[in-house]
């Protein structure tokens, strides 16, 4: 099997969340992990996404300690809709395609 790992940066521009934690992480750029697995038996290259991480500061007081935490296309959306509004998790926020996240090489 072989695995492919690449690396771009989200930029948040206002303070965000991920589903499952407590923490707040404070606008800025974030590095964003996919790893992928290389499908055989093609005859062209194909893969598939088998983990994605964004690496976080878990804790503001130890900036220098980072860790890469598991994210789903689904947890970025929400992250998204916070951006838009600090008030998504009682609302229905759908727009979330226009959300000032930007994804740089």
């Amino acid at each position: 099997m072989e695995i492919r790992t690449t690396w771009s940066k989200l930029t948040f521009q206002r303070s965000f969340s991920l589903p499952g934690s407590d923490a707040v992480f404070p606008a800025g750029d974030y590095d964003f992990v996919i790893e992928e697995e290389r499908l055989q038996g093609l005859t062209f290259d194909a893969y598939r996404r088998i983990n994605a991480f964004l690496e976080v500061v878990p804790d503001p007081r130890f900036p220098s300690q980072t860790e890469l935490r598991p994210v789903t296309d689904a947890d970025l959306k929400m992250a998204r809709r916070q951006v838009l509004d600090p008030a998504v998790g009682s609302s229905n926020h759908t727009d979330a395609d226009s959300a000032p996240l930007r994804e740089r090489p």
